[in-house]
């Protein structure tokens, strides 16, 4: 059960992505600290981002990116600045991919909660119970749980556990007496939550996925001599 498209939201952050880096890339610069091998110290200041300035540090095995965009560390190759440079049989962003040679608490988060696919699920499970049941309208679900009135709380996946395990109570609570109803209680609603996906990439890992590209460019325009 799911009313969420993982990959077309996915394509739709990136692209959001690639519009905020090229509204803000004006007037970059960068200086080189260090660059011996694949030792490397590379600083990138950003006088129209709101992000400020970042740092892309490689060693053998590693880089880091460290700033404003948060902080990341991948590993997979000797040369690292090599891995996120744009080439003709590899994508030039991909963070699927990427996300998988982050070193094991390398820093800021790769996914973060969304209130929006918690509500949308829970609005999908409402609606598949209340097309199966009659002792609750659809109405009053709506009211309960997305009325500005209503007592629930979605800005957490535990905030959503407490609104679901308040919302079950209020349907025992108005439960009919008597007849073949009374049979029917909250467990009639499935909350599946283990099998939600409630977590999307973080925007600052995407933007920082279309920066390194971006810098491996940089760095290796700097080492083309002039004329």
């Amino acid at each position: 059960m799911s009313e969420i498209d993982s990959y077309d939201e996915l394509k739709k952050q990136m692209a959001a992505a690639k519009d905020r880096f090229a509204s803000e890339v004006d007037g970059a610069t960068m200086t080189v600290v260090k660059d011996e091998g694949v030792h490397r110290h590379l600083t990138f200041r950003f006088p129209k981002a709101s992000w400020d300035w970042f740092e892309v540090v490689t060693w053998p095995g590693v880089l880091t990116l460290r700033g404003g965009l948060g902080c990341w560390s991948f590993t997979r190759s000797e040369d690292m600045l090599d891995f996120f440079r744009p080439g003709p049989n590899r994508e030039r962003i991909d963070p699927l991919y990427w996300a998988g040679k982050l070193v094991p608490g390398s820093g800021s988060e790769v996914k973060v909660y969304d209130e929006g696919r918690a509500r949308a699920y829970v609005r999908q499970a409402v609606a598949e119970a209340v097309e199966r049941h009659e002792h609750i309208r659809a109405e009053d679900a709506e009211e309960w749980l997305f009325s500005e009135f209503s007592y629930a709380e979605w800005d957490s996946e535990a905030a959503l556990m407490r609104t679901l395990g308040w919302f079950e109570g209020r349907v025992d609570a108005e439960r009919p007496v008597g007849g073949s109803v009374e049979k029917f209680t909250a467990s009639e609603f499935h909350f599946p939550v283990q099998d939600w996906d409630l977590y999307r990439y973080s925007d600052w890992f995407l933007l920082s996925c279309v920066v390194l590209p971006w810098a491996a460019e940089q760095y290796d325009a700097a080492l083309v001599p002039v004329g």
